[in-house]
């Protein structure tokens, strides 16, 4: 690394804050020869220096290089870099500015596959809190030239000498410098820094709240919509949603579109195994949701969506795969128990052995939501029952039921544009009571009774977000916020130890499925290690 000082171009900034802090003018080159490896601290990724190239190898999550020293304050900054083509995913490069931390930092994604400059900020409980976004092409294969000037709060970007996108944030005053990638392998040469260098703390070590538990081939690009499930033999099982982007419909890289994946811990959620495919035919199989009953079938429940001729979405219907020998083989073909309705629950079985399975449905600009019951342990099933069809309530329902101490169901129900909503059963489901306002916002919910007899309430808004009740329903505790992500589908597991595990996603692009731990207190949460 060469580094010089300098009084003409930024005398007038340094003249202003040398009698408040130890700082001066510098611009500094790193030099990207082998044996430098020692100046970066390297977070995540596979990288290499040699004959003048900082690369990051590993297409399939990305990581940071962060310059150890030293830290600025206002700088102008600039980088040459170049996207490979191969892989999968977002195939994004990353500048990184003001680093305190590991993972607290300013960053500028460049994403080659959509096309955009996203100003973002990273922080340990939430690596993605974007500032502004601007369109800008960025092609693969070529190379580029990206320039970052920081003055205080005022912050800007430019492109190949053309300014994308400026805007304002204050969080940060200084740090490191560095650079990064989102799923591919990036090339960086040509790294100049000039600005005011400054005496900060060194560099922290950070850990997140969570683990991303679905990493590797088999996960794809794009992981969400999980769900968790403790099984008889003690070993925790989550499923989930793998694909290429939100929907993944099949493509000349997915020739069979979206599929369902599982992961497997037999440490309470300290280790994973390795992503499995679970199930996966020709269309784009979503929302998996898990249970075991009580004979020991594992039951797993999704729908899919295909595409019409008029270039629309077709959805198949409630669809179910079962496994016998703990989620270790499946069905291999998937039963549709429903047609064209949705699910984003797991089944929920009774002490009877009726099993209940939320659902829900959309037509003609209305949605509500329902169940489907089986007697018989889960083999077949009746039609819709609905809940809250005709009450005037848009209910994009993801409806999820408990049972309660008196026998009665409750049922949560989704609504994208008033608050959340919920219903009564008096006889097992078979007939519901009108839907009634829960009192808050809410996506994606998630019912569990853990061992005390404290009912949990997992979702989406505000970002993913536990809520309790300790009557029955009747009222809740919380908005309690597990993370500041905001996909969510969050499911929760109560360990051995009392604390119970939240699955969850982190929604964007490149997004991964997350497992945090916390213990609930009589007054909130408390986040704790895995």
């Amino acid at each position: 690394m060469r580094l010089t000082k300098r009084t003409a171009k930024l005398g007038a900034i340094v003249g202003a804050i040398v009698a408040a802090s130890w700082c001066f003018a510098a611009e500094v080159t790193p030099v990207l020869q082998a044996g430098h490896d020692k100046e970066w601290r390297f977070v995540e990724g596979r990288w290499n220096i040699g004959d003048g190239v900082l690369l990051q190898g590993n297409t399939d999550r990305g990581g940071a290089a962060i310059l150890r020293e030293p830290a600025f304050a206002d700088l102008d900054m600039s980088v040459d870099f170049r996207i490979s083509s191969r892989g999968n995913g977002v195939k994004a490069a990353a500048i990184i500015f003001r680093a305190t931390g590991t993972l607290t930092y300013y960053w500028i994604h460049l994403d080659s596959r959509n096309g955009n400059v996203i100003m973002t900020r990273s922080e340990p409980g939430n690596t993605w809190i974007e500032i502004g976004r601007k369109p800008c092409a960025i092609s693969a294969d070529e190379w580029h030239t990206a320039e970052v000037v920081a003055q205080g709060k005022s912050i800007a970007v430019r492109i190949d000498g053309k300014e994308i996108i400026a805007a304002e944030n204050g969080a940060i005053g200084a740090g490191r410098v560095g650079v990064g990638t989102s799923q591919g392998s990036v090339e960086f040469r040509n790294l100049k820094v000039q600005g005011t260098v400054v005496k900060v703390e060194p560099i922290k070590e950070e850990q997140p709240p969570y683990k991303v538990i679905s990493q590797g081939p088999a996960a794809g690009t794009y992981q969400a919509f999980p769900d968790a499930c403790r099984l008889k033999n003690g070993d925790i099982l989550a499923v989930f949603y793998a694909g290429y982007g939100h929907v993944s419909l099949p493509t000349k890289e997915w020739p069979r579109g979206g599929r369902i994946c599982m992961v497997r811990s037999r440490d309470e959620g300290r280790t994973w195994s390795a992503p499995a495919v679970l199930y996966d035919d020709e269309i784009d199989n979503r929302d998996p949701h898990v249970a075991q009953l009580a004979d020991g079938t594992v039951v797993c429940s999704f729908f899919s969506l295909f595409a019409k001729a008029d270039g629309s979405w077709g959805i198949t219907g409630v669809q179910l795969v079962r496994s016998h020998d703990n989620g270790k083989t499946w069905d291999a073909k998937a039963e549709t128990i429903v047609p064209g309705w949705a699910v984003s629950a797991p089944v929920r079985q009774m002490p009877d052995g009726t099993c209940v399975l939320g659902i829900y449905h959309e037509a003609d600009g209305q949605a509500w939501g329902g169940v489907t019951r089986s007697t018989d342990g889960g083999k077949t099933w009746s039609g819709a029952i609905p809940i809250g069809e005709g009450s005037g309530v848009y209910l994009d329902a993801e409806t999820d039921v408990i049972r309660l101490k008196d026998g009665r169901l409750f049922a949560a129900l989704r609504s994208s544009k008033v608050h959340e909503h919920y219903a009564i059963s008096e006889d097992e489901g078979l007939t519901w009571g009108p839907v009634q306002d829960i009192g808050f916002p809410g996506h994606a919910p998630h019912l569990n009774r853990l061992r005390d007899g404290t009912i949990v309430l997992v979702q989406r808004i505000p970002k993913t977000a536990m809520w309790v009740s300790r009557d029955e329903t009747k009222t809740w505790q919380g908005p309690y916020v597990i993370d500041n992500v905001g996909g969510a589908y969050p499911s929760t597991v109560e360990l051995k130890d009392g604390t119970v595990l939240c699955v969850y996603y982190e929604e964007g692009e490149g997004s991964a499925v997350r497992a945090a731990r916390v213990r609930i207190k009589a007054d909130g949460i408390e986040h704790l290690p895995l």
